[in-house]
């Protein structure tokens, strides 16, 4: 296997890659304009007319109980809501929207399973048709069949992320509800049928949370998949807080997701961040306002003046988040 390298796109995550990858030779110039954009715009902290990115969580729906994740943590405690699938019509409201203003990707997951919404084909599909320029999502594989693999694949599909919790001993620990052979079987499968079929844009990833007393498998679990996917990304698994003491506070620090991203929930409410599982700072209502008259709302607007000003610390979910003490 060729000589491998480690990036780190932000403080608490990082990626091995191989040193070429084919996918890359084959995204078009938009698709490397709006990476430049991913980077630029947080670190000049742009506020753009639109969002240049979008999550949008077509099902909450989940079949697994990963002990780490903050669904199955609020399931256990009752305080997770409504679990279905977005509307059709809230989804096509959305990418209508985006479509007409430079929207460059979307992710079409929160804490759901994506590959359980009965319509994520045609969801995928029409972002396509509409211009979007990168359609992706995580999954756990469990029901990736070949049928899937080639439906998804067909409506252009183009990045796909496995998030696979250690090899076989800690997988099951984690990954309740799942085989780890029948998952890496499925895997295999996708990447079988992306080779055979000529999809040599598509981005795959596998991606392992590391919990502790993870670090010792992180070599094995590289080298096992790496030369498959191309691709292995590290998280820091992170312990989240209900409090946060203020000489916590760390004045260099700046968040890039409200300058990028806005996340978009199965019942239309629209949060900032990746880590506001909980609806703490809910910014707005897709059923009720547009995208972007959410993104230059009130709550929204404060949010990035608090980064712009060195203030994170005012804003209660910021306050509460550890990605400012993650490991550089």
């Amino acid at each position: 296997m060729a000589q491998e390298k480690l990036v780190k796109p932000n403080c608490s995550y990082g990626e091995v890659t191989l040193p070429e990858l084919e996918w890359q030779k084959h995204r078009s110039e938009r698709y490397w304009e709006y990476r430049r954009k991913w980077a630029e715009i947080p670190q000049k902290q742009i506020t753009t007319d639109f969002p240049i990115h979008l999550d949008i969580e077509t099902t909450s729906v989940c079949n697994l109980l990963c002990p780490m994740c903050p669904r199955t943590i609020k399931i256990e405690d009752g305080t997770f809501g409504d679990v279905g699938h977005m509307s059709m019509d809230l989804y096509k409201k959305i990418i209508d929207e985006g479509s007409k203003n430079n929207l460059y990707s979307v992710k079409l997951m929160s804490l759901g399973e994506p590959l359980l919404d009965p319509e994520i084909v045609q969801r995928i599909k029409y972002a396509k048709d509409n211009g979007i320029e990168e359609v992706m999502f995580n999954t756990n594989a469990t029901n990736l069949t070949d049928k899937m693999a080639h439906d998804i694949l067909e409506a252009g599909l183009d990045s796909i992320f496995f998030s696979i919790d250690g090899l076989k001993e800690q997988y099951e620990k984690i990954r309740i509800g799942a085989h780890y052979e029948s998952v890496v079987k499925n895997i295999e499968n996708f990447l079988r049928i992306v080779d055979e079929n000529g999809y040599k844009h598509v981005q795959t990833r596998a991606s392992l949370v590391v919990m502790p007393g993870m670090e010792e498998i992180i070599d094995e679990y590289t080298q096992f998949w790496l030369p498959k996917v191309g691709m292995v990304g590290l998280g820091e698994w992170m312990v989240r807080t209900e409090k946060s003491d203020e000489k916590d506070y760390n004045p260099d620090f700046k968040c890039a997701q409200p300058f990028q991203r806005m996340f978009v929930l199965m019942d239309g409410v629209c949060t900032p961040c990746c880590l506001d599982d909980g609806k703490n700072y809910v910014v707005g209502n897709a059923n009720e306002n547009t995208i972007s008259e959410i993104w230059h709302g009130e709550k929204a607007t404060a949010l990035r003046a608090a980064q712009k000003n060195g203030r994170y610390y005012d804003i209660d979910i910021c306050k509460k988040c550890a990605m400012p003490f993650a490991k550089k």
